[in-house]
């Protein structure tokens, strides 16, 4: 009978747990700014100024139009997507640097957007 009272409280801790950690999404976001470079290929040149962007990541995802999966090795955070464009953006936490590269078609032509800047972490 003990025994049967000590699954069940062991069931009971694990439910509540697993309940709990689905609820429970990391979110980290980061505000950069830098500089940036868009070229709409074919036009007289590339447009560059200074802007400022915020990269969001929800359990490793960069929250974008793909929602692209992002690796975490050491302390640089790397996504790459060829899904509907081209974009490899890479993050290094220990110097806050970014760059990010993105390719793709807008209906109006081919377009090239380079960023490149130093992040600061929001949360």
């Amino acid at each position: 009978m003990n025994n049967y009272i000590n699954n069940i409280l062991i069931f009971f801790i694990i439910f509540f747990y697993s309940l709990t950690s689905i609820g429970m999404e990391k979110l980290v976001t980061y505000n950069c700014t830098g500089l940036s470079q868009f070229e709409l290929i074919g036009s007289s040149g590339i447009k560059e100024e200074v802007k400022s962007k915020v990269y969001s990541f929800v359990d490793g995802v960069l929250q974008d139009l793909n929602n692209i999966k992002c690796n975490w090795d050491n302390s640089i955070i790397t996504c790459e997507s060829n899904f509907l464009n081209i974009r490899k953006l890479t993050l290094n936490q220990e110097t806050n640097e970014i760059s990010d590269f993105l390719s793709g078609n807008k209906g109006f032509g081919v377009y090239v957007d380079n960023f490149k800047g130093k992040c600061e972490q929001k949360n």
